[in-house]
């Protein structure tokens, strides 16, 4: 390293995924995998460049007491645009 602190090493944010199980909402949805079971996720292509993904499923059980989610911006949008309830917690 050049002794430059490297800005773009942000940490990695939790991304709550839709199991791939379940139908697809939009169209340009990506793939991925829960980091905690390995099953097949699907996830926006907006948000955290450093991220974890983990499927609704493992997030419920594994989340600590308290944990606080945030809904980004682009996808409030998204569903505002499609006239779908924003989800509540």
């Amino acid at each position: 390293m050049n002794g430059m602190a490297h800005q773009d090493q942000a940490p990695a944010r939790i991304v709550i995924c839709a199991p791939a199980k379940f139908p697809a909402i939009f169209p340009d949805d990506l793939n991925g995998t829960c980091a905690l079971c390995q099953q097949p996720v699907r996830f926006r292509p907006h948000g955290p460049t450093h991220r974890v993904l983990v499927c609704l499923e493992c997030y419920i059980v594994h989340a600590e007491p308290g944990a606080k989610c945030e809904l980004l911006d682009e996808a409030a949008a998204e569903l505002d645009a499609r006239g779908l309830a924003h989800p509540t917690w």
